[in-house]
């Protein structure tokens, strides 16, 4: 193109958009001015079938951005757009009205999965029996701006999901929210969520998206990489070295990310190639998708990171530190709780107190370290012998507590014989010495027998322990019924 001083130039003002034809414009002058403003140009006549049906147009000057001239518009244009432009370019003419449309052209990546390529922001006005149509390149754009609400979306989404983390209670939580967020944050690949066990040697499936498949549901941490270093393995763009041992056959995009939780890999995000087909104008890029997946995994760890550090707290406030078992705290609260709820349902709930007969004799003989070994080992017969329902306390010094919902009361009797006789069978080793045998007494009472409030009920228990612990211990009592009667009415 010349110089600007080599500018034909126009001798009138021109509408473009009359009936006319175009008077005193070269085809070289009309070139050069749009070439200025343009990226493609172009000026075409209409050819009509002999009912005067418009069936093409012809490009006179200038071309399209896929064609320069010497073919008909419509040849010019892929199967894809050809009618759209067509109708399009044939309302122009037929209406006079101005055109502004957006061509966008795709092509596919080899995998199904069409990608845009080029964007035209296209403007077209009628000349006499024809069309003046312009092409701008606004790929850049287009993509810039689909890029920008991708990352606001997925801004959106991540603030509703952390927002949603820091409200859960249990793990099963956790990975409920990571799901139903991870199918819409990562929709372009299959994903799962995985969790090892309490002990650490498995590494099981919690949840999953998408039809393709990442490969074993179950499997050792050691077979997987991201878990071994504790950092992100993988890639979603190919085939990772090396290979992750739980990876299926045939996956060759995958990318394993570790849910860090109190400095440890304990979980694990994978994301896979789909194997689907889909249609994405702008999607996103596979370093973007990696970067947000490292994102999610960080937030899924501080949200199990924050349960734990929670159950930690909690359990300080209501667990006894030596034996483990509910402190006397937790009791009183409980049973003040399962007593009302207990009246509304007219259940009984069934009450031991117990206490380790000539205690302060036996620290005396062993010491404070052979207290504590007796106090553990009758924690851990008081575990083993109480349902899940039930609350297991240590009340004080040497009295412990267990309360027994939905419990009668000759039951809740059986019940504390069976302790009684399991202290028979402790064989306590400590410090490279067998400890002498130890017994219990055990005072019981009963919901709505013994009282209807949680004092009376305690204390029933209480002085049915004592009965027992004039009468030699190694017994279990039944706390005597209340005086007044009126007192359980």
């Amino acid at each position: 193109m010349g110089s600007p001083t080599d500018r034909p130039m126009a001798k009138s003002v021109v509408d473009l958009t009359g009936d006319t034809p175009v008077p005193e414009w070269s085809a070289t002058e009309i070139q050069y001015l749009f070439d200025q403003l343009l990226d493609a140009f172009g000026t075409f006549t209409v050819s009509r079938d002999e009912t005067g049906r418009i069936v093409d147009f012809v490009i006179i000057t200038g071309g399209t951005p896929q064609h320069e001239s010497g073919k008909g518009l419509v040849e010019s244009f892929t199967g894809r757009y050809r009618q759209e432009f067509f109708d399009a370019f044939c309302h122009v003419v037929e209406t006079g009205e101005p055109l502004a449309m957006q061509s966008l052209e795709h092509e596919d990546d080899g995998n199904g999965v069409e990608r845009l390529v080029r964007a035209f922001e296209v403007r077209a006005v009628r000349i006499g029996d024809g069309l003046a149509v312009g092409w701008r390149d606004v790929t850049r754009h287009v993509l810039m701006e689909a890029e920008l609400e991708r990352r606001t979306r997925e801004l959106t989404l991540m603030g509703e999901m952390v927002d949603y983390l820091q409200a859960v209670e249990s793990p099963g939580e956790v990975f409920e929210i990571a799901a139903s967020f991870g199918r819409r944050l990562f929709g372009e690949f299959s994903g799962g969520l995985y969790l090892q066990n309490e002990s650490g040697n498995v590494v099981e499936a919690m949840t999953s998206w998408g039809s393709g498949t990442s490969g074993d549901e179950v499997f050792g941490p050691g077979d997987c990489w991201a878990l071994r270093r504790g950092r992100r393995h993988g890639s979603l763009t190919g085939n990772a070295t090396p290979r992750c041992a739980h990876a299926a056959e045939g996956v060759e995009a995958l990318l394993c990310v570790p849910i860090i939780v109190q400095g440890k890999p304990t979980g694990l995000l994978v994301l896979a190639d789909s194997g689907t087909a889909n249609v994405s104008s702008t999607p996103p890029s596979t370093a973007a998708s990696e970067a947000l997946a490292t994102s999610v995994c960080e937030h899924i760890g501080q949200a199990l990171t924050n349960i734990r550090l929670r159950g930690s707290l909690r359990d300080e406030s209501i667990r006894d530190p030596l034996t483990g078992l509910f402190n006397r705290r937790y009791l009183e609260e409980t049973l003040e709780r399962e007593i009302s709820r207990s009246a509304r349902g007219q259940k009984p709930v069934g009450l031991m107190m117990m206490d380790i007969d000539h205690f302060k004799e036996f620290n005396d003989t062993f010491g404070h370290s052979g207290g504590d070994a007796l106090m553990c080992e009758l924690g851990d017969l008081l575990n083993a012998l109480t349902r899940a329902e039930d609350a297991a306390c240590r009340y004080g010094g040497d009295e412990f507590v267990v309360m027994l919902p939905e419990t009668p009361l000759d039951v809740t009797l059986r019940r504390a014989d069976d302790i009684r006789k399991g202290a028979h069978k402790f064989n306590i080793t400590h410090e490279g010495s067998v400890l002498s045998p130890v017994t219990l007494t055990v005072g019981v009472a009963a919901y709505p027998d013994h009282s209807t409030d949680m004092v009376g009920l305690i204390r029933a228990a209480d002085e049915a322990m004592f009965i027992a612990k004039r009468a030699g211990g190694d017994r279990v009592q039944v706390a005597e019924p209340p005086a007044d009667v009126d007192e359980i009415l």
